[in-house]
């Protein structure tokens, strides 16, 4: 992106987020950022199926990473299932560890229960096979003793979910009762147990501690990479076809009704506004100021791309000229809520859940027990206005298609009628990047109203019939802004 880009894109998003900041302020507060175009382009915005069943191509637009844009203030968003991955690979640089010294306590009581715990071990191995470090990884623990307690007896035996705790189970009068998914030969394994809780009394809450943050990371990771119904994952359908998309993707809700948009978008006395003037400035170029702002030079401010592959720079068409006021209209806008699945700790279902990551986040460079990073992030973790790369969407403010209308001065009506037809649709492109629509060629229709004389006349570009008659799980809506969560800051 070039120099000139940033400064145009610069001025107009700034313009734009201040609007739409001001329409909402009402009953919105957070920030808005700008969605930088193409980005993924227009909002599905006719979510759910009569079924209840999620529109695939909405799905894609919402679970997507946010990063910061090109364009300064503003964001920019991935492909689809961008955030789900990138939270996976946060998650997967985390650990729940002890402060070196609660370590130092847990160390030392384990050594004083060493030979009990070779005990635990040697009679599960003799009875249940060896345990392998896959079992190790999978299961979110570092010795075999607390693979054999914390996941065998705390989670797979006892069926419990969260898994029992060290200390509900030293506390138990008979932990065996427990246990009802402990199978014929276990018992030995139960009572080397319960003689190592004893031992290890004055730390079990440490042990508690670590069992717990281990098993909720390794949920929510297993959660967040293999969705199912069980867990809170949810499908979507294919909105030209109407079928259900085979697999699971994990759970997202869009929290406003359908009926709620399409009430807004109808509601076309409600409008985002932004005003700009255009000059000749030097040579080829032209000084462009939105809403009264200080300008910027730019080559060309408005190009129309027509279905024959004809494209019009709107101050150098014949009959244009290089002096226009200029008025882009956002008619009908809504504010969309959307939230990932949270996960539920009672019932394990949901994959998403920010605390431990703005723990590990508060911790880092400190010796506290908690989640911390065990590697370095892959994301920088400050909020999206300082950079941060690690953020989702959690509202989006849309409209309809904006009607641009162009009013120039110094033109020449005449000429410009002669070469120019209304039945002619099209694409309208701001500044040379931003896509005012990422819908198909034929978009954009347009009409002209001469004034008193022949050096001043309007022209209205208009959204056409061929975009406003979509099938209904197809249609879209014009991305203006939208707020950013970063689980991180």
């Amino acid at each position: 992106m070039t120099t000139t880009d940033v400064a145009a894109g610069t001025a107009f998003y700034s313009a734009l987020q201040d609007k739409a900041m001001a329409a909402v302020k009402d009953t919105f507060k957070s920030e808005l950022y700008p969605v930088q175009y193409p980005a993924q382009g227009d909002f599905p915005w006719n979510w759910q199926n009569a079924n209840g069943v999620l529109n695939d191509l909405t799905y894609q637009y919402i679970d997507a990473l946010v990063s910061p844009g090109q364009v300064p203030g503003t964001v920019a968003l991935s492909t689809g299932g961008g955030f789900a991955n990138a939270y996976v690979s946060v998650l997967n640089a985390m650990a729940y560890a002890l402060s070196s010294g609660d370590q130092q306590k847990l160390n030392q009581a384990q050594s004083n229960a060493s030979l009990q715990a070779q005990t635990i071990v040697t009679d599960y191995q003799s009875s249940f096979g060896t345990i392998t470090d896959a079992q190790l990884t999978a299961a979110g623990v570092r010795t075999k003793q607390d693979y054999v307690i914390g996941y065998v007896l705390g989670s797979q035996w006892s069926g419990s979910t969260p898994p029992l705790s060290y200390s509900k189970m030293a506390a138990a009068r008979n932990l065996k009762a427990l246990l009802p998914n402990a199978p014929s030969g276990g018992d030995q394994v139960i009572t080397d147990v319960v003689t190592y809780l004893n031992i290890m009394q004055p730390v079990n809450a440490l042990s508690d501690e670590l069992q717990n943050g281990a098993w909720m990371l390794a949920q929510l990771k297993a959660n967040a990479m293999a969705p199912s119904a069980s867990n809170g994952g949810q499908q979507t359908f294919n909105p030209n076809t109407g079928a259900i998309v085979p697999g699971y993707n994990v759970g997202w809700g869009v929290n406003t009704s359908v009926q709620s948009i399409s009430n807004d978008l109808q509601n076309t006395s409600r409008t985002i506004e932004i005003s700009m003037t255009t000059e000749q400035s030097s040579g080829s170029t032209l000084n462009v100021n939105v809403e009264g702002e200080a300008g910027f030079s730019i080559g060309s401010w408005l190009e129309f791309s027509t279905e024959a592959s004809a494209s019009y720079d709107m101050s150098k068409a014949q009959g244009t000229s290089t002096d226009c006021s200029v008025t882009i209209t956002y008619a009908g806008y809504s504010m969309v809520a959307l939230s990932p699945a949270a996960w539920q700790q009672a019932t394990n279902v949901g994959f998403y859940w920010a605390d431990p990551i703005a723990q590990a986040v508060a911790n880092e460079g400190q010796d506290v027990t908690g989640f911390r990073f065990v590697s370095t992030p892959p994301y920088t973790m400050d909020g999206v206005a300082d950079g941060g790369g690690f953020g989702l969407l959690t509202n989006l403010l849309v409209a309809n298609y904006p009607t641009v209308k162009v009013t120039y001065s110094h033109a020449d009506y005449a000429s410009f009628e002669q070469n120019w037809s209304e039945s002619v649709t099209g694409n309208l492109t701001l500044f040379g990047f931003i896509k005012l629509g990422s819908f198909s060629q034929g978009a954009y229709g347009s009409s002209v109203e001469a004034s008193s004389d022949n050096s001043s006349f309007t022209v209205t570009f208009t959204p056409s019939p061929e975009l406003v008659n979509q099938p209904q799980s197809l249609k879209t809506a014009y991305v203006i802004s939208g707020a950013v969560a970063n689980p991180g800051a």
